[in-house]
């Protein structure tokens, strides 16, 4: 796939390499076909937070595929008139890295998300539209070219590869998640549903993906 350029890509689990470790949650990766699985079973833990983005791996991803660079990575693969695209998703960080998510105090929910299903899930180029890896958490104050005394501090946890970012409420606004819009940065919009507002960001970016059944190679 030369729109993977930078990545050694496999196509099925027997192609793998033995000296490539890759997730265990990932061994059904490959495309669409009646006798397997190829989308990790963790996701139907999340059908009732994330519906359509549920839907849409069910209607429009057309496989996945294992691209290893810096790290393993499960790409989704799916068209947009008739050209290929990808999601990417990371490695589930899984109990032994809790502490990490421990260290960010994210909320339960999203904390199983890193554990059990993926480290980070966005578009293959700069991984925005869905939630940032832990590495790329972002302290919203950083982001601001002025001091805002009044401003809460927020950790930016899903870019919408706009500027924008969702962000979770840290110290006294802990529990809290808001909307930082980078036009408007001392002003950012509280009492956001975090699931709610995930599945609609990447909805838009995605609504005019192809159905797998309509791609022609």
């Amino acid at each position: 796939m030369s729109e993977l350029k930078g990545y050694d890509v496999y196509f099925s689990p027997p192609e793998v390499p033995h000296d490539i470790a890759f997730p265990s949650q990932w061994l059904d990766f490959g495309f669409k076909c009646s006798e397997k699985e190829y989308i990790p079973a963790a996701w139907s833990e999340f059908a009732e937070r994330l519906p359509w983005v549920v839907a849409w791996l069910d209607k429009c991803v057309l496989g996945t595929v294992l691209a290893v660079g810096d790290s393993p990575y499960l790409m989704y693969v799916f068209s947009e008139e008739g050209a290929l695209y990808f999601y990417r998703g990371g490695a589930p960080l899984g109990a032994g890295l809790s502490e990490v998510i421990g260290n960010h105090r994210l909320p339960a929910g999203l904390s199983q998300f890193y554990l059990s299903l993926h480290n980070g899930f966005g578009f293959y180029i700069g991984g925005t539209m869905g939630p940032s890896g832990v590495e790329d958490f972002v302290a919203i104050k950083d982001l601001c070219d002025d001091d805002y005394p009044a401003l809460p501090d927020m950790l930016g946890v899903f870019s919408n590869g706009g500027g924008d970012y969702l962000a979770l409420g840290k110290g006294v606004y802990e529990g809290e998640v808001f909307i930082w819009w980078h036009e408007s940065p001392e002003s950012p919009t509280p009492g956001i549903d975090l699931w709610n507002v995930m599945d609609a960001w990447i909805s838009i970016f995605l609504e005019n993906a192809d159905a797998n059944g309509d791609f022609q190679p």
